[in-house]
């Protein structure tokens, strides 16, 4: 077999180049070639910053096809080979032998030249999801061993100045069999990047792969598990960015200690729960898994919210359970129009109602809505809103006496706590503090 090394040399690599990646390629097929017969080492000049990396590295793969090289290695002028990497590969083809794509560790050397492992990277990466759940710069890098016959055909795309890398990654994870695995293929150098006319920071690289990544989740199922007294669900991701979203890929319900304090506070062996800005289902879900409880009647209005509730509810097999009349609702004072407003892009949980005679979101009073609801819990969440919501749902409250739970901006802090609680009988017996809102949890006096 033949391996091909590629490395553009970019503005100001040409020195690192000589001294240190060309010199570690040969000591590393001297040391051990491991299963192949002949290696090639191609050094693509950019010197002048002509081309950009991805144009060199695209005819240095056209000229690897077309002189029969059956694996490729992406190595940057500013990084050497380990050692041992060709060995190391040949163990990983001896156990895998049909893999068209072997990544390593990602292994740092800094000013001193002292190589270390980057702190949180995941030691494997055995598919296509559990690469996406990956913060992209714990996954994998640009060293590593990529069948020609798979990478070729895709090659890089030359208008990108950023973030091509990862996008041949999602290529490679899309339609070829892949991997990271517990070996040392290369080591990056540090602060050594190319300083031509299409350089890019890593900022940039973080914002176009964080796009892309993105991009990937919404077109394909990747599930995280969160986990809750070794109890776990499943939760679709979209968007790891997102705040609900990134505490499930920590395996983490969002909100666990207020879902604990309501736990403490509600009583009945099997509780019926209205959950007023149900977003994505995080709640929803917890009360089914540690509340017991008997029926949930989730309010949410935002689309792209219901889209992934819906989606949640069914890989939970939660429907049976589910009273569905709020869904695509928003709640209020009394019936109107809004529509929706989501500030932040990475905060779904953010997004509120504006009135709006022409929008597309109806909402109404929970009076109405849940006239027949025995409730045992409401649970508020309407940013901004909750004034509203309470004064209509004045009959309800009145009727069935439940535990609420509901996040207060701290502009309406004395309408709820002083003014409404008077009003209905209740009283404030916990809340959490965050730095725009408060959480209370109200009781009834009685």
């Amino acid at each position: 077999m033949i391996c091909a090394i590629i490395t553009p040399i970019g503005p100001g690599h040409q020195k690192l180049f000589d001294e240190s990646c060309a010199p570690s390629v040969r000591q590393a097929e001297d040391f051990d070639p491991g299963p192949f017969d002949k290696i090639l080492h191609y050094a693509m000049d950019d010197t002048a910053g002509a081309h950009g990396r991805s144009a060199r590295r695209n005819t240095a793969l056209a000229q690897a096809r077309d002189e029969g090289v059956d694996w490729i290695f992406f190595l940057d002028a500013d990084d050497i080979l380990a050692p041992n990497a060709f060995q190391a590969f040949g163990r990983v083809l001896a156990d895998n032998p049909d893999l068209d794509v072997a990544w390593g560790l990602i292994c740092e050397m800094d000013a001193t030249g002292d190589p270390q492992l980057r702190e949180g990277q995941p030691e494997t990466i055995a598919d296509q999801a559990a690469f996406l759940r990956t913060e992209p710069h714990l996954a994998v890098q640009i060293g590593g061993f990529y069948r020609t016959a798979c990478v070729a055909p895709l090659g890089f795309d030359p208008q990108m100045d950023t973030g091509e890398d990862y996008k041949l990654y999602l290529q490679l994870w899309d339609g070829c069999r892949c991997a990271k695995l517990p070996e040392i293929f290369f080591l990056n150098r540090r602060g050594e990047h190319s300083v031509g006319p299409r350089s890019a920071t890593g900022a940039d690289w973080q914002a176009s792969v964080s796009q892309q990544r993105r991009d990937a989740l919404a077109r394909t199922l990747v599930l995280s598990e969160p986990s809750h007294d070794g109890v776990a669900a499943r939760m679709r991701v979209t968007n790891p960015h997102d705040l609900i979203q990134a505490t499930h890929l920590a395996g983490r319900y969002f909100d666990s200690e207020g879902l604990q304090k309501l736990r403490r506070l509600c009583d009945a062996p099997a509780p019926h729960v209205i959950e007023v800005g149900a977003n994505i289902g995080n709640h929803v879900v917890w009360y089914a898994r540690h509340l017991n409880a008997a029926r949930i009647y989730p309010v949410e209005p935002n689309p792209v919210a219901l889209q992934l509730l819906n989606e949640n509810l069914e890989l939970n097999d939660l429907a049976p359970l589910v009273d569905g009349r709020g869904l695509g609702l928003g709640a209020g004072r009394q019936a109107g129009r809004f529509a929706v407003e989501t500030p932040d892009a990475d905060n779904l949980g953010a997004t509120r109602l504006v009135p709006d005679a022409a929008g597309g979101i109806e909402v109404c009073d929970l009076d109405t809505l849940f006239a027949d609801v025995p409730a045992d819990i409401i649970k508020i969440d309407v940013e901004g809103m909750e004034v509203d919501v309470l004064a209509g749902a004045n009959a309800l409250i009145a009727r069935t006496r439940p535990v609420i739970w509901i996040e207060v901006m701290r502009d309406n802090m004395l309408a709820v706590a002083q003014d409404w609680c008077r009003q209905a009988g209740y009283r404030i017996t916990d809340s959490i503090a965050y730095t725009h809102t408060v959480d209370y949890f109200a009781v009834p006096k009685d």
